[in-house]
C-alpha cells in the first residue's frame, strides 16, 4: 500500500475496527501469530482470502490476510512471516511494528474484504494453492474453511528451518525449502509434479512468481483461465504491495 503524510494516515487509522491484542505465539523464528479482540469484529462476514489493514508507521499502511476469525466472539488471529528473520539489515516497517506488540495494546484493523477476483470459494472437488510463506494462514484457513466440502493440494516454499512446523499447519501441501530466487522451487516442484485432477487454483505471494505459476498451472492442470484466482501479496522492486 501507499504512504500517506502522518496526519492523512492517522485519520483513516481512527475510522478502523479497535482491537486488542490479546496474545501472541512465537510458532518458530519465521512466524508469530497474534491474536485480537474487538466489538467491531462481531457480527462481520467472513471467508478466506479477506485481508485486513494496519497502519504500521506513523505513514505506512500493511495488508495481512487473519488465518482465523470468530465473528461470534469477536476475535481474530493473523499469522505474521517476519521477512526480516531470513533478510539482512534492518527490519522492514511490518516487522518493527510488530516486534513492538505487547498483551493489551490497542491496534485498529481496517477493514475485512477480498477483492472480486481473488474469493474463497466452497466448490466441490481439488483446489490447488500455490504460494509462499506470505500465504501460509491464508491456506491454512482455507483448508479449515472448507473442511469436508473440497481437497487442498499444492505447493508452498518457505525458509528451511520453517518446513517442518508448516508442513503440520497445511495438510495435504508440499511445502518445499525455498532458494535465494524467489519462486524458484515452487516453479520447480510445478514442473515436475505428478498428474493429478484439479477443479480450480489459488495462486498468491510473489507476483513475478504468480505470473510464470498461472501459466504452467493451466497447461498442466488443463484449467481454463477463469478457475485460476491470483493475488499477488508482495512483488520484487516494490515497497508496500
Amino acid at each position: 500500500m501507499p504512504s500517506l503524510p502522518a496526519p492523512f494516515a492517522r485519520m483513516i487509522e481512527v475510522r478502523g475496527m479497535p482491537c486488542t491484542v490479546t496474545g501472541t505465539e512465537d510458532l518458530s523464528p519465521s512466524f508469530r501469530r497474534v491474536h485480537l479482540a474487538g466489538e467491531r469484529l462481531k457480527g462481520r462476514e467472513w471467508a478466506p482470502c479477506q485481508v485486513t489493514t494496519f497502519l504500521v508507521s506513523p505513514t505506512a499502511f500493511r495488508r495481512y490476510t487473519p488465518d482465523a476469525v470468530d465473528t461470534a466472539a469477536g476475535r481474530m488471529s493473523v499469522l505474521f512471516y517476519r521477512h526480516s528473520v531470513v533478510v539482512p539489515g534492518p527490519p522492514s516497517p511490518g516487522d518493527a511494528w510488530l516486534d513492538s506488540f505487547a498483551v493489551g495494546d490497542p491496534v485498529s484493523a481496517m477493514g475485512l474484504e477480498a477483492t472480486r477476483s481473488f474469493r474463497a470459494r466452497a466448490e466441490p472437488g481439488t483446489a490447488l494453492v500455490c504460494g509462499d510463506a506470505t500465504t501460509v494462514g491464508l491456506w491454512s484457513s482455507m483448508i479449515r474453511w472448507l473442511g469436508d466440502r473440497g481437497r487442498v493440494r499444492g505447493v508452498v516454499e518457505v525458509p528451511a528451518q520453517d518446513v517442518p512446523l508448516i508442513r503440520d499447519l497445511l495438510p495435504g501441501v508440499q511445502v518445499v525449502a525455498q532458494s535465494p530466487q524467489p519462486g524458484e522451487a515452487l516453479l520447480s516442484w510445478l514442473g515436475d509434479a505428478p498428474p493429478e485432477a484439479v477443479t480450480h487454483a489459488y495462486l498468491s505471494g510473489h507476483g513475478q512468481t504468480i505470473q510464470r505459476a498461472r501459466n504452467l498451472v493451466r497447461t498442466r492442470y488443463d484449467l481454463h483461465r477463469s478457475a485460476i484466482y491470483t493475488q499477488p501479496y508482495w512483488a520484487t522492486g516494490k515497497v508496500g504491495l
